[in-house]
């Protein structure tokens, strides 16, 4: 678990609700990753992506946030950008 991160399914910059225990998960290291090398996350990126298009109004918010609970890693493919 060392290399786990406390994370939010729904991320911040999402408007997923930073206190509310149902969007808390503790997100496991990304498959490959080296025991004891720190955090490493490719969540991350995808939820930068989501914001950017929903900014530049390529989705809706809704659209994304339940790409992004659904299955963050075909949260792209979903809608169409990338």
């Amino acid at each position: 678990m060392g290399d786990a991160e406390y994370d939010h399914l729904i991320s911040l910059q999402l408007g997923g609700d930073p206190n509310d225990p149902r969007n808390l998960w503790v997100e496991p290291a990304d498959p490959g990753h080296m025991k004891g090398a720190g955090v490493n996350n490719r969540k991350d990126p995808v939820e930068t992506e989501l914001h950017t298009a929903v900014c530049k109004g390529q989705v809706t918010l809704a659209a994304a946030q339940q790409a992004i609970v659904t299955d963050w890693t075909t949260a792209l493919t979903t809608l169409h950008l990338g």
